[in-house]
Parts: C-alpha cells; sequence; structure tokens
C-alpha cells in the first residue's frame, strides 16, 4: 500500500474505531446554542457574502455533517461529503442533513460544474496531496471554491523568513529549533498542509481564472475553557465574552503586523462573480484581487 492509500485509510480508521462518540459528535450540532458550535460558526459566518441568495454546495471533509447543517439553516441546498460516511450517515439519521456521499477528494465523483460551490473547511490540510484535492474541487464548482485553512505564518512573518534564509547557508535544519511546527504530522496520519496566497494565486493563474479572494481571520478554536462548558446548552456568556475578547486581542496585535492571523479564508472563482456578491464580500473585509489574462492564450 502506497504512502497516499496508507494515509486516506488511517483516516477512515479513525473515524471507524470511533463508534461511541456519534452523540457527542452530533451533541453540538443539535444543541446550537452551545458554546462549542458558536466557536465553529464564527468560522461558517466568514460564508455570508454566498449566502445571501440559494445556492447548491458540495461540502468536503464534513465529518459529522456540521458545515451542510448551517448551509440548510441558511437556506441553500447543500451535500455533505467526507472520505468516511461513519457520522455522516448517523446525522442522515438524525435529520440534521439532507444528503451525503462518501468522497475521496483526489477523484470527486460528480461531473464538472455540479454545485455553485465546494466548500471546505479546516480539511484541505489532512489531505496527501492537497492541490490534487483543490483542483478537484475547483473542477466540481461552477462558481467557485472555498477554503478556510490554517495560514502558513512563514508567508507573514518576514523576519522568520530572512533569518530562515541565513540559517540555510549553515544548515537547513537549523531554523527547526525555532520553528517548530515547520514539520507537523496529526495522529491520524497527515502532515499538516498549510495554505498561503502566494498558492492559491500560482494555482488560479495557471488555470485561466478571473478572480481570487481572501480574508485572513483569527480563529480560536480549542479555548482553555472546561468541557462542560463547551457543550452545555444554553451558553455560559462569561466564557463566550472571555474568548471575545481574546480574538479582539489577537485580532488587534495582527492588524499591528505584531502576530500574523492564524487563518486564511480563500476563494477562488471560476466566473467573475456579480457586482452584488462582490459589494458583500467587500463589505465583509474581503481583498478581492482580479487576474490578468495570459496574452498568449
Amino acid at each position: 500500500m502506497s504512502h497516499i492509500e496508507n494515509s486516506y485509510e488511517a483516516h477512515k480508521r479513525n473515524f471507524n474505531e470511533r463508534t461511541e462518540e456519534v452523540e457527542a459528535r452530533l451533541f453540538h450540532i443539535k444543541h446550537q446554542s452551545c458554546l462549542q458550535y458558536q466557536l465553529i460558526k464564527q468560522t461558517l459566518d466568514q460564508l455570508s457574502p454566498f449566502l445571501q441568495t440559494p445556492a447548491s454546495w458540495l461540502t468536503v471533509g464534513d465529518y459529522n455533517g456540521l458545515e451542510a447543517n448551517y448551509l440548510l439553516n441558511q437556506k441553500q441546498q447543500a451535500v455533505a461529503s467526507d472520505i468516511s460516511e461513519f457520522f455522516l450517515k448517523e446525522a442522515k439519521i438524525a435529520g440534521l442533513i439532507d444528503q451525503y456521499k462518501t468522497i475521496n477528494v483526489e477523484a470527486i465523483d460528480y461531473p464538472a460544474d455540479t454545485f455553485d460551490y465546494v466548500f471546505c473547511k479546516e480539511a484541505f490540510h489532512h489531505f496527501p496531496r492537497a492541490f490534487l484535492g483543490l483542483y478537484e474541487m475547483i473542477r466540481c464548482a461552477k462558481k467557485a471554491a472555498i477554503l478556510i485553512e490554517p495560514i502558513d505564518v512563514l508567508s507573514k512573518m518576514p523576519t522568520l523568513l530572512f533569518l530562515k534564509n541565513v540559517l540555510d547557508r549553515i544548515d537547513p535544519l537549523l531554523i527547526n529549533k525555532i520553528w517548530k511546527n515547520r514539520f507537523s504530522f496529526e495522529i491520524v496520519g497527515n502532515y499538516v498542509f498549510k495554505v498561503s496566497e502566494r498558492d492559491i494565486e500560482k494555482i488560479a493563474m495557471g488555470m485561466g481564472l478571473p478572480l481570487i479572494a481572501f480574508k485572513r481571520i483569527n480563529l480560536i478554536l480549542e479555548p482553555k475553557i472546561p468541557t462542560a462548558a463547551l457543550t452545555e446548552p444554553p451558553m455560559n456568556q462569561r466564557h463566550w465574552k472571555r474568548v471575545q475578547r481574546k480574538i479582539k486581542r489577537k485580532n488587534f496585535l495582527s492588524k499591528l503586523h505584531i502576530l500574523p492571523y492564524n487563518h486564511l479564508c480563500c476563494v477562488v472563482f471560476k466566473d467573475a462573480p456579480s457586482l452584488t456578491v462582490l459589494q458583500h464580500m467587500k463589505q465583509a473585509g474581503y481583498f478581492i484581487l482580479p487576474l490578468p489574462k495570459n496574452p498568449y492564450l
């Protein structure tokens, strides 16, 4: 079995070995007033510019159907997908999602332009061949493919990049003493692939696409809060305000370029969006980059 096959099999096993977690994994979708759901909802709310009119969506790496459920609540059509159907099947039985499909992102079993949007939240960094997955997502999207992923900090920290360039002349591994998570792996068997604006720009330019957009954000997905406080409804307002204060501090430091933002929203358009969508994106804080046409094609 190849490294790639091993990676996907490890993810499948990780789901199938957690049968006792079904209720826990669906709890915060069923009880959306709890703090755990609200923390995740902060991420999903970045989709607001694309939710003004009904559209069809495919969610990729949506292991328990949470993203599809969110979209359905926003009056969208959504098919949830993942490498394993285990939690998605339970979400369908519970009435939390309408449709699901088992999908390997490297070979999405849908024709080109099937969905208006293909959306992947924090699953891209699990893919053993991440860019191949992104190409497939773009292929299946009619309007755009959207990623929300951890940001590549090296692309946002010129001091770290300068130091790496200096140390590389001595030993290319010296920077690891400072950049501790340069080679980071997760226990489910994947390298953590972080994204940058430049990565997305090069892919879109190579494909001759018209426009890309980005929004840098700070997320706190694992706050230092007791588990009971995360899952008990209604939401603990004291803990919620504590999280909000922490995000505000992070945003302040990021705006001063002292710390990089920790997540990046990437939108790769296959077709130029409407003026209304562009306006909503600008209002939501997206940076929009029109791409030049290849003069030789």
